[in-house]
């Protein structure tokens, strides 16, 4: 929605304000004018769109005044997009995080919009009809327009074309929503961020010119000294032979030393409210104050108080030897049955139940030279019963299928991930040996292969 101000010169009598949207999106069905000043001595009279055209029309203004006018005019318009990207800073002990944010408006609506001031829309919003189309639809034949219709009709089709908008002046005089576009006292640029039912609204202060067909670049947060952790990974999903480490910042307001949340505006602060999708490259700072680049990722939105993980590559610092220390099988079920073949009956035994018990021992090491949280996933080729830090499950002693894990001595924090997966935690302290031990024990269910090799025969 594009909101433009003008100031217009008036003469006392009949005016006649001719507005073309030639080779843009705009879309006409939504294009509104309004007097801001002078109500009292201003009126609107009708609208006319010249026939056979479907890119200008006429606005016929009474005024009993000489001077100058300040209106606003309002249209939808397609062809204007954005996307968020962020780029942080760690420093050298990966403590902190110096986190800037930018946005970037690709205007290809065919419209320049000069002094402009940008507010961004984070959620997807559905029109009825898609802007683009209404912009595009082929000029009128003769009779479009106001000027064949009487004054009720009119006031009707006025009603209409200003209807879209009537939600935006509500808010507007409900207090909701800043339409003052001042600029700001300070040369700084700040960022005002509101909520808008389930979207968000950012209005970046100050001016910009939005040329058509030449990105422009803002910014929307500078935010220093975010709390940064170093997260060390280890998963079956990608091998699970070495440890990968993440950085890992959340959406959450900044904290002072006594726990109490910094007074900032929006534009220095996270958690206000939430990112927007974007790209995250992320960087470390030497001694020297030269930067490497660690890592980047993909984010989707971020709610508040969500995170915010970057893969910066594999760590060789800490690593971790898995060994099989007991494997054996009990409860077996077997069925013994004959079969016809030929002229011969064939023994054969089927193994319906048992249970295969696995014992295993990781252990980890660490080289770090301070303290470091890990996590290690494991995946489990059943479904999971998972004895962890939560107590003993109550279907523990179940005779159902699945995969009975025990890792209820682990010291740290285990958790099911998904009904294959589970993750346990430890923290590591600088040069640290862990042994962690657990079993898994499948409870292998109406299995039935057939296990007699050598079939013996007996004859009908």
């Amino acid at each position: 929605m594009v909101r433009e101000h003008r100031l217009l010169t008036v003469k006392r009598g009949i005016n006649r304000i001719q507005f073309t949207w030639a080779n843009t999106l705009i879309d006409p069905t939504s294009i509104d004018f309004r007097v801001l000043d002078h109500q009292d001595r201003v009126d609107l009279l009708d609208t006319t769109f010249p026939s056979g055209r479907n890119d200008a029309l006429q606005w016929n203004i009474k005024s009993q005044m000489d001077g100058k006018i300040p209106v606003e005019i309002r249209y939808f318009t397609s062809g204007i997009t954005w996307k968020a990207d962020y780029v942080g800073v760690a420093n050298a002990d990966e403590t902190k995080l110096k986190l800037n944010g930018y946005v970037r408006v690709m205007n290809n609506s065919g419209e320049l919009y000069d002094n402009a001031q940008t507010r961004l829309v984070v959620g997807t919003i559905n029109l009825v009809e898609k802007i683009a189309d209404l912009a595009n639809r082929p000029a009128p034949g003769p009779g479009y327009g106001y000027k064949d219709y009487d004054d009720e009709s009119r006031r009707e089709i006025r009603q209409r074309l200003s209807k879209k908008l009537e939600v935006f002046g509500a808010r507007r005089a409900s207090g909701k929503l800043d339409t003052s576009g001042g600029v700001l006292r300070e040369d700084r640029k700040e960022v005002k961020k509101q909520g808008l039912s389930e979207y968000f609204l950012f209005s970046i202060a100050g001016r910009e010119d939005i040329k058509n067909a030449e990105p422009k670049r803002l910014v929307s947060m500078t935010v220093d000294e975010v709390p940064l952790e170093c997260i060390y990974k280890l998963s079956d999903r990608d091998g699970g032979r070495h440890f990968t480490k993440f950085y890992r910042f959340k959406n959450k307001k900044l904290l002072d030393d006594t726990g109490e949340e910094k007074k900032l505006p929006d534009m220095e602060n996270l958690g206000t409210s939430p990112l927007p999708d974007g790209t995250v490259r992320l960087f470390s700072e030497y001694a020297n104050k030269d930067l490497a680049y660690v890592g980047g990722t993909q984010t989707k939105y971020v709610p508040i108080g969500d995170r915010v993980e970057v893969n910066v590559g594999r760590d060789s610092d800490i690593g971790m030897t898995r060994r099989l220390k007991d494997q054996k099988i009990t409860g077996v079920v077997a069925r013994q049955y004959k079969r016809r073949l030929n002229d011969e009956f064939v023994w054969y035994y089927d193994m319906i139940d048992y249970d295969e018990t696995f014992v295993y021992e990781e252990e980890i090491i660490s080289g770090k030279p301070v303290p470091t949280k890990s996590e290690v996933e494991r995946r489990f080729d059943s479904k999971v019963v998972l004895w962890g830090s939560d107590g003993k499950p109550d279907d523990w002693g179940s005779n159902e299928a699945g995969a009975y894990v025990d890792l209820h001595e682990i010291e740290g924090r285990v958790e099911r991930i998904d009904q294959s997966h589970v993750k346990y935690f430890v923290d590591l302290t600088p040069g640290q040996k862990l042994v962690v031990r657990y079993t898994v024990t499948y409870k292998r269910r109406k299995v039935g292969p057939e296990l007699n090799g050598y079939k013996r025969r007996e004859p009908i």
